[in-house]
């Protein structure tokens, strides 16, 4: 039996930008800035995970997304790259805050 890979996980936790409204939010996220984070040079995984507010009333976010990447180095290369940038760039047209965190995943059950 092999070992399961090692990676390296961003997470931005976000909250939807002032004034916009969820399905605003949602739609720009799922589709514009979606499409360019998947441009990530060395990206190997992506997902962009909704939270219900109103499910979840004292979860004060609105959502994260998931890049996987094969090391810290490949994640800061990869967020520095031209396509990085426009990535990041584009995070003020429907994120108030993002809350950014580095986590080393260790796959225990994967398919």
């Amino acid at each position: 039996m092999s070992t399961p890979q090692t990676y390296v996980k961003r997470l931005g936790i976000l909250r939807c930008k002032d004034g916009m409204s969820h399905q605003e939010f949602t739609e720009h996220w799922l589709k514009r800035h979606a499409a360019l984070c998947l441009k990530l040079p060395g990206l190997r995984r992506y997902s962009v995970n909704l939270v219900d507010r109103a499910r979840f009333p004292h979860f004060d976010y609105d959502g994260f997304s998931e890049l996987w990447f094969d090391s810290e180095e490949a994640l800061v290369s990869s967020l520095s790259s031209p396509e990085g940038k426009t990535l990041l760039a584009d995070l003020p047209n429907f994120a108030k805050d993002v809350s950014p965190i580095i986590s080393v995943e260790h796959q225990m059950l994967w398919p």
